[in-house]
Formats: structure tokens, sequence, C-alpha cells
């Protein structure tokens, strides 16, 4: 027993360490179990995850590659894989694939990743509709789908993600409306849908969006009102509603948002005034609400605004005054108020801006001086105050701004000398002071700085040379100085200048010989020296300026031939040698210049014949050649010139033998000019099919038998063909035998009945007529307007302004169809030679003048250069020009889009059926003087010049303030017939922002 007894305590100890051995061995088996099911669990949810992206990439054409790194061999962690981000427990949280060049279809298929907050496919080319089954992706914060070709709707789907906080769908090619569940989305901080096609309003359940700091839906086709529910988004930092067609009333009750920064609401059809209570927006930081139709004045309450630093007003209706309070913005940066109706002087306290680098004033109409406070903006680097009513002189102050790269203070009063020291101690880059009253000499310090590039001080009264500041401005492009008293030889050493392509001279007092040293101006593509006192040979050398595009040197001295070496010049557009003295032949050479749209050689003393090489200048618009001693034949190839229009010419030469039958042909032709020469024979019977000719003079020739009896040869006046002793059909001398002496007979006696009633009505409208257009002529004689060149491609006057955003192309036939109640006799409002002018009320209630033009028939086709052309008119600054929308072509309907006289024509209130007692002489004299200024503007400072060709009393347009404006100065050459269904817009709208 004893022995027992000392065992049993042995035993029980072993016992005691084998259980706690059991439970150790336990535990680790449980947690290794769990370990387990834990890895397997992994490795389930990563097989599911590598599973759904493997089906969303399948969905993708990947066209550069960039996710071949996306494979499940070899185990395949997805979180390793480009572009995928994870959470700490390796689920899969983020999804970012911008920019990748990926194509393919958007699939809903990563919806099956339970924690995805971030799906990013932006600036891809992904197309088809946005997947409606995104709203599975429960867990979704972040959803960018922007910059892609994705189309359909918004799916109303989207609207049930309770986490999204940001929302990009903008530049992809969705339409219909913004779905009104929006609202539902409680949680979003960002909307941009900007760059769309979407329509309809804008839903008022936006008000339920607390957390909305961004909206951006510009450039869509919005309508109807801005919502007042806007103003309960007390997040709202940044709203971007620009490029829309958005109406009504800016709500006053914005000025709840006290955390608005930016509010962007330019190019919409936004009316009434801007309300005042947006000066309690303090924190306000840019404001742009222009290209819209607010009026009334601008709101003083403005200058509240601590921190706003842009504010772009332009192109609006605003009158009134600028108010002195804007003075205060003391953290402006930009402020644009132009293109408005603004009246008053421009307030000193402008000049009290620290920060000021942009102001622009230009069209408006702004009396007064200057104010030299201007001058102390020490930071400024762009003024505009052209196109206003401004006097007095340029401040001095003007010389010490340091900054300054860009004043435009053309088509002013402005009087005085220019500042001497303009230019010494800034960057100037663009100076236009043209079409003012300034007289001295140019300032030799303009290009101290090497940095002007863009010099006009065209229609001026300056005298003296060219200093030799400027004669050494390397980085001059463009140097406009004609319309002065400048006198001295034509300088050579702006031949140096490598980057000079425009050098206007012309009307001036300049002379001497054009001398060899001309061939150097190789970079030269506009040479005017028109109007000036040069003598001598045009140098041979002129053929080594083979950038040339328009050489005009008429109204000179010069003498001696047409050097044959000017066809070396093939970019020639506009060639004028016109009203000098030049001798021999016409180079037949000439005839190569296959892009030549204008040729005058009109009032020389050439001799020979016309060369029939002309045949070939199928761009050829006008061809003037009368005035010379030319003889033989008229060339028949003259017949090929499709393009003629303005006018064909040869009138007081020597020219014998029959009209060619082929002149028939130019059907575009309005002027034809053969009198006072030796042509004998018929006049062709296919002059009959001259369905544009405006005027036809045959006068003193040879020529026998009738005339073609088509109305347009009936309407002209017979003084067209006196001189022409066996011509008959003309009015009063009917052919004998003919069905005209019957028809004659028949109508003498309602003339006679006619006669005394209309002897009255004659009487009177000549006496009114001739003294409205006496007062016009006597203003246009004394500003010694000539015929002008040609449109030209090149940039409009003030084609420095900085970046440039264009109107979106929007008005479509269909749209141009219902608006003119499809063209019916209802609308119309005019009729021309050209076409029919109707009145259009646009969906957004703007009212238009639509010109249709008649057809130009089966195959026509209007040359490409016409395009730029049309551009170029588009951005015609001024107040007295009818301001040109745009083009539409549709098949064979070709449609011009202008801005709407309420008044109509001087023409109708003069003779038609309008009350011509409303044309008191104060109103007559105002019209006279406005039709004036807008010839004086397209003839004299429009850079390049634009041609009438037909003012008449028809052709002054009145609008609703009987203000004159110049229209329908022959634009049916300059469309451009394609197949496009849509209006092409050509009416420049810069701007500074972006568009949503």
């Amino acid at each position: 027993m004893p022995s027992r007894a000392r065992f049993l305590p042995r035993l029980s100890a072993t016992a005691t360490m084998a259980g706690s051995v059991a439970r150790v061995l336990l535990t680790v088996v449980f947690f290794a179990a769990a370990a387990a099911s834990v890895v397997v669990a992994a490795e389930d949810g990563g097989a599911e995850a590598v599973a759904a992206l493997l089906k969303f990439k399948s969905a993708l054409n990947d066209v550069d590659g960039r996710l071949s790194g996306w494979d499940a061999v070899g185990g395949g962690d997805p979180c390793g894989w480009p572009g995928i981000a994870c959470s700490a427990e390796l689920e899969v949280t983020a999804i970012t694939l911008h920019g990748l060049n990926l194509h393919g279809a958007l699939s809903a298929a990563v919806c099956a990743l339970p924690r995805l907050a971030v799906l990013n496919v932006s600036k891809n080319a992904l197309n088809g509709p946005v997947p409606s089954g995104l709203s599975a992706c429960r867990a979704i914060e972040v959803l960018d789908l922007s910059t892609n070709s994705l189309h359909g709707t918004i799916p109303l789907e989207l609207c049930n993600l309770p986490s999204l906080r940001q929302l990009f769908l903008s530049e992809n090619l969705l339409v219909g409306e913004i779905p009104a569940a929006i609202g539902n989305l409680t949680a979003l901080e960002e909307l941009e849908i900007y760059s769309n096609n979407l329509t309809g309003e804008i839903p008022t359940t936006i008000r339920a969006l607390q957390s909305l700091r961004i909206i951006r839906a510009g450039l869509n086709d919005l309508s109807g009102p801005i919502p007042v529910e806007i103003s309960e988004c007390a997040s709202l930092a940044v709203l971007g509603l620009a490029q829309n067609s958005l109406s009504g009333p800016l709500p006053g009750e914005f000025s709840r948002l006290k955390n608005l920064t930016t509010l962007i609401l330019w190019q919409n059809t936004l009316s009434g005034e801007i309300p005042p209570e947006l000066g309690d927006c303090t924190n306000l930081e840019m404001l742009a609400l222009n290209d819209n139709h607010f009026t009334g004045g601008v709101p003083k309450e403005l200058g509240a605004l601590p921190l706003l630093a842009k504010l772009y007003i332009y192109r609006n209706q605003l009158d009134g005054t600028i108010p002195m309070e804007l003075g205060d913005l003391q953290s402006a940066v930009e402020i644009d108020l132009s293109e408005n109706k603004l009246t008053g002087v421009i307030p000193g306290e402008l000049g009290r801006i620290p920060n000021l680098r942009l102001l622009y004033l230009f069209e408006n109409r702004l009396q007064g001086s200057i104010p030299p406070e201007i001058g102390q903006l020490s930071v400024i680097r762009r003024i505009d105050l052209s196109i206003n009513n401004l006097t007095g002189t340029i401040p001095m102050e003007f010389q010490n701004l340091t900054y300054l790269e860009y004043l435009q203070l053309f088509d002013n009063q402005i009087h005085g000398v220019i500042p001497p020291m303009l230019g010494a101690s800034s960057n100037l880059s663009v100076l236009d002071l043209s079409d003012n009253q300034l007289t001295g000499s140019i300032p030799p310090q303009l290009c101290k700085s090497q940095k002007l590039i863009f010099l006009s001080l065209g229609s001026n009264h300056l005298i003296g040379n060219i200093p030799p500041g400027v004669k050494a401005c390397k980085t001059l492009t463009q140097l406009r100085l004609g319309g002065n008293m400048l006198t001295g030889s034509l300088p050579i050493e702006l031949s140096l200048l490598q980057n000079l392509s425009s050098l206007e001279m012309n009307r001036n007092r300049f002379s001497g010989p054009i001398l060899p040293e001309i061939d150097k101006f190789r970079s030269i593509e506009r040479l005017i020296l028109s109007e000036n006192y040069f003598v001598g040979q045009i140098p041979a050398g002129i053929g080594n300026l083979t950038e040339l595009v328009a050489f005009n040197i008429s109204s000179n001295q010069l003498t001696g031939p047409i050097p044959q070496e000017l066809a070396q010049c093939t970019k020639l557009q506009r060639l004028d040698l016109s009203r000098n003295s030049l001798t021999g032949v016409i180079p037949q050479e000439l005839g190569t210049l296959v892009n030549l749209e204008q040729l005058k050689l009109s009032d020389n003393s050439l001799n020979g014949t016309i060369p029939s090489s002309f045949g070939g200048l199928s761009r050829l618009t006008e061809l003037q050649m009368g005035g010379n001693c030319l003889s033989g034949k008229l060339p028949a190839e003259l017949g090929q010139l499709a393009a003629l229009q303005i006018a064909l010419n040869v009138s007081y030469n020597m020219l014998s033998g029959d009209i060619p039958t082929q002149l028939g042909n130019l059907h575009m032709l309005e002027y034809l000019y053969l009198n006072n020469n030796e042509l004998e024979g018929r006049v062709p019977s296919s002059f009959g099919e001259l369905s544009s000719l405006l005027e036809c003079n045959l006068s003193y020739n040879n020529l026998v038998g009738p005339l073609p009896s088509t109305a347009q040869f009936q309407h002209l006046d017979s003084s067209n063909f006196l001189g022409n002793n066996g011509l008959c059909g003309i009015k009063g001398k009917v052919c004998p035998g003919s069905s005209a002496s019957s028809y004659a007979s028949r109508e003498a006696a309602v003339h006679r009945k006619q006669f005394r009633r209309e002897k009255i009505i004659s009487i009177a409208s000549i006496v009114i007529a001739f003294v409205s257009l006496v007062l016009i002529a006597v203003v246009c004689w004394s500003l010694k307007s000539k015929i002008p060149d040609l449109v030209s491609n090149e940039e409009r006057k003030t084609g420095f302004s900085g970046p440039h955003y264009f109107v979106k192309e929007r008005a479509t036939y269909q749209e141009l169809m219902k608006a003119t109640e499809s063209f019916s006799e209802r609308a119309v409002i005019g009729r021309g030679a050209c076409g029919t002018v109707y009145k259009a009320v646009m969906p957004d209630g703007r009212i238009i003048a639509v010109k249709k033009l008649k057809s130009q028939g089966e195959g026509s086709n209007v040359d490409r250069s016409f395009r730029a052309e049309i551009t170029t008119l588009g951005n015609v600054r001024h107040r007295n020009i009818v301001k040109l929308y745009g083009f539409c072509s549709h098949q064979d309907c070709n449609l011009i889009l202008y801005e709407y006289m309420a008044n109509g024509s001087l023409g109708e209130l003069l003779h038609g059926s309008k009350d011509g007692c409303l044309l008191d002489w104060d109103t007559r004299y105002h019209i006279a003087l406005g039709a004036a200024e807008g010839l004086r503007y397209l003839h004299s400072d429009c850079k390049p010049k634009v041609i009438h060709r037909d003012i008449k009393s028809n052709n002054i347009l009145l609008d609703e303030m009987m203000e004159a404006h110049v229209g329908d100065f022959g634009l049916a050459k300059l469309i451009d017939i394609s197949n496009s269904r849509t209006m092409s817009a050509v009416a420049g709208s810069y701007g500074y922002i972006a568009p949503g």
C-alpha cells in the first residue's frame, strides 16, 4: 500500500499536464480552422472580384493594351491590377481608368463589388447608353463618366444611389431631360452634366440637395426659367448654366446663396434687370451674365462685392451710366461691360481698382473724356474703349502704364497728340487708335519693347514720317497707317521685318518711286499703297512677293508697263492697279493667277487686246478694265467666268466686233458695262438669261436689233442704250412689226390716264429722295469714299482679344421653317433682286430677319474661300452695320440670318406705305449721318475693307430707335453651298470662361 500511495500523486500530476496540452491543441486547431475559413472566404471574395472585373473588361475594347495586367492567371489578385484600389481587407473600393483610350460599352458588372466607392472611366471613347444597372452600386460615392461618347438619357435609376456625392456626366451625347428624381440624391455635392444635348427645364426638386456645392450644366439646350428653388441649396458655391436657352429673369432670391462664389449664366436669353440683390452675395468671385437680353442699368450694388474678381456683363441691352460704385471692387481683375447701350462718362473711380488687368467698355454710347485716373491702374494690361463717342485727348498717364499690352481706342472722336512716350516703358503688343481726330506725329518709342505686333493709326490727321523705331520693330505683323497726311518714301527698312504680313499706307502723301528693293518684302500678304503720289514703274521684283494676297497701288502716278512677273504671285486674290498712267499691253500671264477674285486695271492708258487667258480666272468676282485704250474683240472666254458677280466693266475703250454670246453664261453678274466702245451687231439673246443683272450699260456703240424682252431689260433706264441708232425694244422705241409694238399701243392709253397722277407722285418722291440722298452724298463725298477692297479671309480688326468661344450651332432648317411659318407671305418683310426677306420669331422669342436667296441651280458651287469672308463680315463691329448672325444651307435653299430692324428700310418710309411724316428733318439728318458712318467703316476702317456695291435707300435699315444700319451688302456671293443642314455660326463670340 505504501508503495501505491506514493504512486498516486505522480499519476495525478501527469493527468493534469495532459489536460493542459489537450486544451492548447484544441485552441490551436480552432484558430487554424478559423484562419482557414477566413482565407477561404477571402479567396472566394477575390474570385468574385476578379470575375466582376473581367466581365467589366470584356465589354471594353482596350486599344492600347492598358488593361493587359487584368489577368486571372496565378491567383489573379485584383488589388495589384492597374487602376484598382483596395481596402485593408483586400476589397476593391475604387476603379480609376481615366484617359486610357478605352472603347466599347460601359458594363454594370462592377456593381458586384460590394465596397466599390469610386468608378472613374472619364476621358475615353466609350459609347452606348449609361447602364441603368449602375443603380446596384449601392456604396458608390463618386461616379465619373465624363468626356466619352455615351448617349441616351440619364437613367432614372441613378437617382437611387444613397451615397452618391459626385456625379460627372459632362461632355457626352446625352439627351432628354434632367430627371426630377435628382432630388433623391440627398448626399450629392457635385453635379456636372455640361456639354451634352439635354433639354427641358431644370427640375425644381433640386431644392432638396442641401449638400450640393457645384452645379455645372452649361452647353446644353435647357429651356424655361431658372428655378427660384435653386436659392434653397444653401451650400451652393458654383452655378454654371451658360450656353443654354434659359429665359426669364434672374431670380433676386439668389441673394440667399451666401456661399456662392461663381455664377456663370452667359449666352442664354435671360431678360429683365440684373437683380441688385446680387450685391448681398458677398462671397461672389465671378459673375458672368454676358450674351443675354438684360435691360436696365448696371446695379450699383455690385460695387459692394468685396471678393468679385471677374465681372462680365457684356453684349446685353443695358443702358444708363456706369455706376461709380464699381470703383469699390477692390478685388476686381477683369471688368467687361462692352457691347451695351451705356451712356454718360467713364467714372474716374474705376482708376481706384488696384489689381485691375482688363477694362473693356467698347461699343457703347459713352461720352466725355477718358479719365486720367485710368492711367493710374498700375497693373492694367488690356484697355478697350473703342466704338464710343469719347472726346478729349489720350491721357498722358497712359505712357506710364508699365504692364500695358493692349490698347484700343478706335472709332471715337479723340483729338490731340498720341502721348509721345507711349510704349517706352510698357510691353505694348496691340495698339489701335484709328478713326479718331489725332494730330501730330507717330511717337518714336511705340515699339521700344520689341513686342508690338499690331499697330493701327489709320483715319486720323497724323503728319510726318514713319519713325525709325517703328521701321525697326521686328515683332510687327500688321502696320495700318492709311488715311493720314504722312509723308516720305516707301520705307524699304520695313522689308527687314520678317513677321510683317500687312502694310497699309493708302490715302497719305507718300511719294517717290517704288524701289527695286520691294522684292525683299518676302512675308508680306497685304500691300496697300493706293491714293498716294508714288511715281515711276512697278518693279519687276514684285514677282518675288510669293505670299502676296492683296496688292493695291491704285490712284498714284505710276507709268510704264504692267510687269508680267506679277504672275509669279500665285496667291494673289485682289489686284488693283487702277487710276495710274500705266501703258503697254495687259500681260497674258495674269490669266494664270487662278486665285484672283478682284482685278482692277481701269483708268490707265493700256492698249492691245484683252487677254483670252482671263477666261481661266475661275474665282474672279470683279473685272474692271474701263477707261483704257484697249482694242480688238471682246474675248468669248470671258463667258467662262462663272463666279463673276460684282461687275464686268470694259467701258470707254475701243473694243469692236460682236458681243460674245457666251457672256450670257454669267448668271451671277449684277453690273455689266460695255458702253463707249465700237461694238456692233445685235445684243445676244443669251443676255436674257442674266437673271442677276441690276444694271447693263450698252450705250454709245453701234448695236442694232431688239433688246431681250426679259424683265431685267424692261426695267433698265433707256440711258443705258443711248448712242445705238439701230437698237429697238427700248422704252419709247419699239421694234417695227414686233409684239412689243402692239403691246405698246394697248398700254399707251392706260399710261396716259395714269400719267398725271404719277407725275404728281414722282415729283414729290423725287424732292424727298433728292434731299435725303444729298445729305448722304455730302457726308460720303467729304470722306472721299472710294470702291474698297473685297473682304479677305484675314482676322477682324480686334483679332487679338485672347481666347475665343464660338456660338453653339443650334438653329436648324426646320426651326427656321417654323419661325417663318414655312416662309409664308405673311412673314415677308422685303424683297430684292437676290431673294426675299422674312421675319422669323425663334423658339426663344428672339426676332431675326431671314433672307432666302434665289436658288443657284443644280450643280452650282460657290467657292470655299467665301466661307472665310462670311466669318469676317460676321465679326464686323460697328453700330451702323446690320449684324450678320449666320447662314443655313439645306438642299437648294440658302438662308442668311440678320439682325431684325423694327422700322424697316428708309426707302419704305420715304416712298412706301409707311407714314413718311414720321421723318422730320432732324431724323433724316440723323439717318444720313448714321448711314455715312456705316459706309465709312466698311470702306475705310474695316480691315480688310468691305465693298457694298448697292447703296440705296432700301438698303438703309432702321432699328426701333430710328438708328441707321447699312444692310444687304452683297452677301449672296459669300454663301458656301454645302450639304450642311444646320446653321453655321459666324459671329465670333469670344469669352473668358468655360461653358459650364
